[in-house]
């Protein structure tokens, strides 16, 4: 796990330049269908995306600091062995989601970036990346499904 990951932030490769109207598609596929090593992949970049520092990557996915460390590439044999545990699992599907419903709903991008880092009423005030990197996984999931239900409003 610590290769993938190290080798996943190390390489600094955001979301394509077409994020803004990526075919939702592939991302619903790869929640539903895809390998652990797909999910981490495309989790990891989406929160790179929103410039989630590499410390607050692991928090959200449950994972200790020190399996930043260490610099690999590709050719050290990083391949679809990656397994992830349930938790991390279900927290990567859940940025996944969150993604899907923040490009719904705002046609910005800029807006795109920086919404997991706004004060948001509807949770206290609080930022979805404070939820994402301190909250257990059924509480994000209630703010997921609560957020999806009002998709579309007005900030």
């Amino acid at each position: 796990m610590r290769e993938i990951l190290s080798y996943l932030l190390g390489r600094r490769c955001f979301l394509p330049s077409v994020t803004e109207v990526y075919d939702m598609g592939v991302v619903e596929k790869t929640i539903v269908n895809g390998s652990h090593l797909q999910i981490l992949e495309l989790t990891v970049e989406t929160l790179e995306y929103w410039n989630v520092s590499a410390s607050s990557i692991c928090r959200i996915l449950c994972l200790g600091v020190h399996e930043l460390a260490g610099g690999h590439s590709k050719a050290d044999g990083i391949d679809d062995s990656c397994v992830l545990t349930t938790e991390q699992l279900e927290r990567s599907r859940l940025v996944l989601e969150l993604r899907i419903i923040i490009n719904a709903t705002f046609e910005n991008p800029a807006n795109r970036r920086r919404f997991i880092h706004m004060a948001i009423p509807l949770f206290s005030r609080r930022t979805f990346l404070d939820m994402l990197e301190n909250d257990g996984t059924n509480a994000l999931r209630k703010a997921v499904s609560q957020l999806g239900a009002q998709s579309r409003w007005i900030w």
